[in-house]
């Protein structure tokens, strides 16, 4: 299966924004440190299955420089 960065980018933003919309469950109080923690779990998670994804470096270039 081949993957652009642009799709894979995209997979894992939509992913993520699933997850942001989820709410907590009712009765239990979230601190701005457990919330935080929470974002920090989240996005060595996401790193961590990121980087398990190979993509050759001729798939399209990381920028597009234009004058």
């Amino acid at each position: 299966m081949k993957l652009t960065r642009r799709q894979l980018s995209a997979a894992a933003l939509t992913s993520l924004a699933a997850l942001a919309q989820t709410p907590a469950p009712p009765g239990q109080r979230v601190t701005p440190e457990a919330e935080l923690q929470a974002a920090k779990d989240e996005v060595k998670a996401t790193a961590e299955t990121l980087s398990q994804i190979e993509v050759p470096m001729t798939t399209e270039p990381a920028f597009v420089f234009q004058l």
